[in-house]
């Protein structure tokens, strides 16, 4: 867990609680914090997927899906939103805990 803290610190993530909706789009109901924490196990069994967070895209909050392989496969099995979240997809590759 920590070398996961480790990579979203590395990828300056930050919380964001407050979110507008896109043009079009309803407000969401739930904070973005809920809607990663309600759909990562879902996303964790996808080959490839070795982590989540919540970040920004272009100024605006998303949520993260992290893989350790920048195939197409992966990125056709996640959506590119989830109850009103813009979802990205970002390679970092493989996750290792430190040596102490």
């Amino acid at each position: 867990m920590s070398s996961l803290l480790l990579v979203l610190s590395s990828l300056n993530c930050r919380r964001v609680d407050i979110v507008a909706p896109q043009k079009g789009t309803a407000m969401p109901t739930k904070t973005i914090e809920q809607a990663q924490q309600d759909h990562t196990d879902a996303w964790m069994v996808i080959p490839g997927v070795v982590g989540t967070g919540i970040g920004q895209n272009k100024g605006k909050p998303c949520i993260l899906i992290l893989t350790a392989s920048n195939t197409e496969r992966v990125r056709q099995k996640i959506p590119s939103t989830v109850e009103g979240y813009p979802v990205v997809v970002q390679y970092i590759g493989e996750v290792r805990a430190l040596d102490k």
